[in-house]
Parts: structure tokens; sequence; C-alpha cells
């Protein structure tokens, strides 16, 4: 399976560069990861908040994969265990999707455009993360989900 992360903005945190570097490589076995980190927009004022969501968002749109399933995580969507993450993941990989798409919203958040074009909306938490942080748990969790199906130890 491939699995691409669209991201906006850099990674810039050291400690979470290695988180995110760590899980790459612990996935290699069991699928084919990329991070494309699209450029943040500037901010000068908080109630451009609005416009920056949709110049990112159009950035976005451009860079999903033609026939990937579409993954948005926003803090409004689905919530799920490990256990029922990994579900969602076998559930796709049984069907015959061959490629997921995972988007994380900016500093900002993600414009609501983006989740109503989205195949699955997914919260990674009820809690605001750090987008930097939400890439490194959601690395990890697709990490767990394949060990889970696979049968391996990681996960208790």
């Amino acid at each position: 399976m491939r699995l691409v992360i669209i991201c906006i903005g850099k990674t810039r945190e050291s400690f979470i560069q290695e988180g995110i570097a760590k899980y790459l490589r612990y996935l290699k076995p069991y699928a084919d990861v990329v991070v494309r980190e699209l450029r943040e927009e500037r901010i000068a004022d908080l109630r451009e908040a609005p416009l920056v969501r949709k110049k990112e968002a159009e950035k976005i749109v451009k860079s999903v994969p033609p026939g990937a399933h579409l993954v948005a995580l926003d803090e409004r969507g689905r919530e799920f265990t490990s256990h029922e993450f990994a579900q969602f993941m076998n559930d796709r990989i049984d069907s015959g999707v061959r490629e997921m798409t995972f988007v994380i919203g900016g500093a900002m958040g993600l414009e609501e455009s983006v989740a109503e074009k989205a195949d699955t909306v997914i919260a990674l938490s009820r809690w605001t993360l750090t987008h930097e942080m939400a890439r490194l748990v959601l690395l990890e969790q697709l990490y767990r989900a394949f060990t889970i199906i696979k049968g391996k130890t990681y996960h208790y």
C-alpha cells in the first residue's frame, strides 16, 4: 500500500523530526510512505485565518494523487481506538484501496471544503494538537495499525 501524507508547513522541531524519521523507517516493511510538505501561507492577523485556510486548501487539493482514498484529519472527524483504526485500514486494504492520502492542515487548521471532498474524516484526538505533532501521532498510529493487522507485538 502507498500512503501519502500531505501537510502544510515544515516540521521545525528537531524532536518531532526525529520521531517522524523513526516511524517512517518502522513503516517501510508495511507501506510505501511519502510525506509532502506544502508551503504555508503567511498570516499577519488572525482575522486572515479563513483566507489562509482557503489558499492552503487549494494547494492541498491540487496535491492529492488522482484515485487515492482521501482521509482528512480534522477535530470534527470520527475518533478511533487503535484497534478500530487498524480495522479501518485493513478494510481499505481488503477492498482494494492501493493508495491513501492523509491531509493535515496548517497552523490555522483545515478548511471545511477539504473535509467535504474527503472519503473519510478522522480526528486524532479531541485535544488540539500542533500540526507538527499531528504528523508524528498519525505516523505512530499507522505503524501501530499495521502491527495490529500483522499480529506483531508492538501493540499489547
